[in-house]
C-alpha cells in the first residue's frame, strides 16, 4: 500500500510560513548589522577632545569589587584622571606601570585623587589597583577615554611593531592625563602624540607638568 502523505499545506499556511521567513531573515539581518555597528565603533580611533577650560564630562565607572566612582561626587576635591592603554603592562622604567608609578607621590602623600582609566575589566582592575597602590577604574567601551583623551589601535602599533600578530583592531585609551580643579573644570591636559601628531604610547607625562597644574611641588616649570 501507498504509505500515507500528510495533506499539502493551505495557502494560509504556506502564507504565515512565508511571513515566519521573512521576520527571521529580516532579524538576522538585522543582528549582522547591529553587530558590524558594534564592530566599527570598537574600532574607532578618536582624537582628544576635551580641553583646558572645559567642564569635565561626568561620568561613572566601575573598579575593584564593581564599586562605582562618579566624578561629580568629587566636586570639591582637586583630581588626576590617567589614562593608559592596558594594566599590567610597562615596567619602572616606561610604559603603564611608570606613568602611575609616578602619580603615587601625588595621591599618597599630596592626599590628591587620582584615578586611573583603562578599557580593563573590573576584575583586573582590581588587582592593578592593588599592585600600583592608585585606584583604577574599568572603561570597557572607551566612552569616556573618547571624551577625555581619544583612543588609539594599540593592536596594530604592537603589530606594525612585530611585538604581536593579529591584535589590530583592539582599540584602546591613548595615553595621557587630565587635571581637574575643586569646581570640576579641566586646567591641564596631556596626550602622548609623536612629533607627527600620531598617537605614541612609549611617551609619558611630565610629572613636574600634572604638578604645576595641581598647584603642588615644582611650580614654576619654564
Amino acid at each position: 500500500s501507498r504509505p500515507h502523505l500528510p495533506p499539502p499545506p493551505s495557502k494560509m499556511a504556506a502564507f504565515a510560513l512565508s511571513a515566519s521567513f521573512a521576520v527571521a531573515r529580516t532579524a538576522a539581518l538585522s543582528c549582522s548589522r547591529a553587530v558590524k555597528a558594534r564592530s566599527a565603533r570598537y574600532a574607532t580611533v578618536t582624537a582628544k577632545a576635551v580641553s583646558v577650560g572645559d567642564a569635565a564630562p561626568d561620568f561613572t565607572l566601575m573598579g575593584a569589587g564593581f564599586e562605582q566612582t562618579t566624578l561629580s561626587s568629587l566636586k570639591g576635591q582637586k583630581v588626576v584622571l590617567a589614562f593608559f592603554p592596558a594594566a599590567f603592562s610597562g615596567d619602572e622604567d616606561g610604559g603603564c606601570r611608570c606613568q602611575l608609578g609616578a602619580l603615587q607621590s601625588i595621591s599618597k602623600e599630596d592626599g590628591i585623587t587620582v584615578l586611573g582609566i583603562s578599557k580593563d575589566t573590573p576584575f583586573t582592575m582590581g588587582a592593578w589597583s592593588d599592585d600600583i597602590g592608585i585606584k583604577c577604574l574599568a572603561d570597557m567601551q572607551n566612552e569616556v577615554a573618547e571624551q577625555y583623551v581619544g583612543t588609539f589601535d594599540l593592536g596594530k602599533f604592537l603589530d606594525d611593531l612585530d611585538i604581536s600578530k593579529g591584535f589590530t583592531g583592539y582599540v584602546t585609551s591613548n595615553r595621557g592625563c587630565v587635571v581637574i580643579d575643586e569646581e570640576g573644570k579641566v586646567v591641564y591636559t596631556w596626550v602622548g602624540l609623536d612629533d607627527k601628531g600620531a598617537s605614541h604610547p612609549g611617551i609619558l607625562p611630565n610629572t613636574t607638568e600634572i604638578q604645576a597644574a595641581l598647584g603642588i611641588g615644582k611650580v614654576n616649570i619654564a
